[in-house]
């Protein structure tokens, strides 16, 4: 039981000298950030997301318009490069996370309630839809399976 108490009590001293020294660094961070976005409306600090994965907002507001509550989000995307360090897929799985909460994302098609196809064909994944919207002549569509 001594063993014990002491064990716990060099864990909490690390665990608070560690808090300590990394907090200063923490909370200047913090404060640059706030010095950053503050002046921010609440539309560019929702959007500010977009700028570091160099994707449009505005297809994605298209998309948030079609998902709500319960949906299960399927993302249909051509595997493609974007940058150096995130290729397509991944971007927009990423802002579609984010950005189209509260709906979800599945990763297996059965599971799904909606697919969000971002430069790609809907019709190559064979599922029968319910409803399909379609952004412009541009290959983004929203097509709902089911209701959530």
């Amino acid at each position: 039981m001594q063993l014990r108490l002491v064990v716990v009590s060099a864990a909490t001293v690390l665990a608070l000298v560690s808090a300590w020294h990394s907090g200063r660094h923490m909370w200047h961070r913090l404060d640059q950030d706030y010095a950053t976005y503050r002046s921010y409306t609440d539309l560019q600090r929702r959007e500010a997301f977009f700028s570091l994965v160099e994707l449009p907002p505005g297809v994605f507001n298209w998309y948030a318009q079609y998902l709500g509550r319960g949906d299960r989000v399927y993302y249909q995307v051509e595997p493609s490069g974007l940058s150096s360090f995130l290729d397509l897929p991944t971007a927009v799985e990423l802002v579609g996370n984010y950005y189209l909460l509260p709906a979800v994302q599945v990763t297996d098609l059965r599971k799904a309630t909606v697919v969000v196809s971002y430069l790609a064909d809907p019709g190559l994944l064979h599922v029968k839809f319910v409803t399909q919207k379609r952004l412009g002549l541009q290959l983004m569509f929203v097509s709902r399976i089911r209701a959530p």
